[in-house]
């Protein structure tokens, strides 16, 4: 299967949606279509030239993918993509693009392959929920265009955390009369803009899921990761701390064990505005503490027994048919002495940290 999470998100809509470029569309005329369209939402950006949303008509459609870039494939290998356009950037400031938003109830940041998305799959199994799994927008187009493709860093400036309010809202917008609540799972690097979002939305809670560095890295070097794509780029200078010249010729261990170290430096260092949960402490019985003191979010009659049902089945198989199973020993064995060596250095130490922190979920009922 095509790793379409891994690549840029315009490039993919642009393939899955090929004449959604053909129309231009002046902020008027695309706030009329919006507020006439239940379905419109943006699906990506474009960060050249200073920056083009992309706009599609997803329906109604739940969005129950195990990715959002799955579902817009699939909605367009059906036909069911309505009207498609794009705007300037700039129509992120304008509130008239916000019919009916939802305000996120939660935010999940992850190191990635640490039970993010059984999460989001999860919470997406109520009718009440619209989980946004890795929204297109929100995993590179966003940040791209207001860093200039990483030449200077996510300032957070009133304009910048408007309009990444207004992204959000927009692709969280009610299209079907019991959605309630909204929450968003962000792509693994989006963690090292933490801050940027919790000055953006201050009230909302989150969680920082986190895995066994040799575990994580050894599934990403199985079926690739977006920051392996940015390798060698400008934006890995950003992943690293270092000169991204650097990264071009680095073995993709010690890339991705640096990569990940960043992110647990981050989520130590981020003071209370997350929560830290270990992946070995998600499973059926933890998923209501998880609910109720990670996220602060109390589910109505019945929604734990239903969201529940997504633990027996592997998160990345849409169909519910593929039953999961745990391989973590097998990953740790398919990792060379070698490497496994070099992400400890890089990330073990960090990891014991993740696990005694005061803002660590289990520690705080274990103490």
């Amino acid at each position: 299967m095509k790793a379409l999470y891994a690549l840029p998100d315009h490039e993919v809509v642009m393939e899955l949606i090929p004449g959604i470029v053909d129309t231009h569309l002046s902020a008027d005329d695309a706030v009329a279509r919006i507020r006439a369209t239940n379905g419109l939402v943006p699906v990506a950006i474009d960060p050249a030239d200073g920056g083009k949303v992309l706009w599609a008509d997803i329906g109604d459609h739940p969005f129950q993918e195990w990715q959002f870039m799955y579902t817009v494939q699939s909605l367009a290998q059906k036909g069911d993509i309505g009207e498609a356009f794009t705007t300037n950037f700039s129509i992120l400031l304008d509130d008239r693009i916000l019919a009916d938003p939802i305000s996120p109830s939660g935010f999940i940041f992850h190191v990635s392959r640490c039970g993010s998305t059984l999460t989001a799959k999860a919470l997406a199994r109520s009718p009440r929920h619209v989980v946004i799994n890795q929204g297109g927008p929100l995993q590179r187009g966003f940040w791209a265009t207001i860093t200039q493709d990483w030449a200077h860093e996510a300032e957070p400036t009133p304009d910048n955390l408007k309009a990444f309010r207004n992204l959000v809202l927009a692709m969280a917008r009610r299209r079907r009369p019991e959605q309630r609540y909204s929450f968003v799972k962000f792509i693994s690097w989006n963690t090292l803009y933490l801050d940027f979002v919790s000055r953006a939305f201050p009230d909302v809670p989150a969680v920082f899921l986190y895995r066994e560095a040799v575990e994580v890295i050894a599934s990403v070097l199985r079926e690739t990761t977006a920051i392996l794509w940015a390798k060698g780029r400008p934006q890995a200078g950003f992943l690293t701390g270092m000169d991204w010249r650097e990264t071009i010729e680095m073995d993709d261990v010690r890339y991705l064990a640096i990569c990940f170290a960043e992110y647990f430096r981050l989520a130590l260092n981020a003071n209370g505005r997350v929560t830290h949960i270990n992946y070995t402490n998600i499973n059926p019985e933890t998923f209501p503490v998880i609910l109720r003191q990670g996220l602060r979010f109390e589910p109505g009659d019945g929604e734990f027994e239903l969201m529940v049902e997504q633990f027996r089945f592997h998160s990345k198989d849409d169909s519910d048919k593929v039953e999961f199973q745990s391989d973590s020993a097998e990953k740790r064995a398919a990792m060379p002495e070698s490497d496994r060596r070099v992400i400890e250095q890089e990330c073990a130490a960090l990891m014991e940290k993740l696990d005694r922190s005061p803002d660590n979920l289990f520690a705080q009922i274990a103490g």
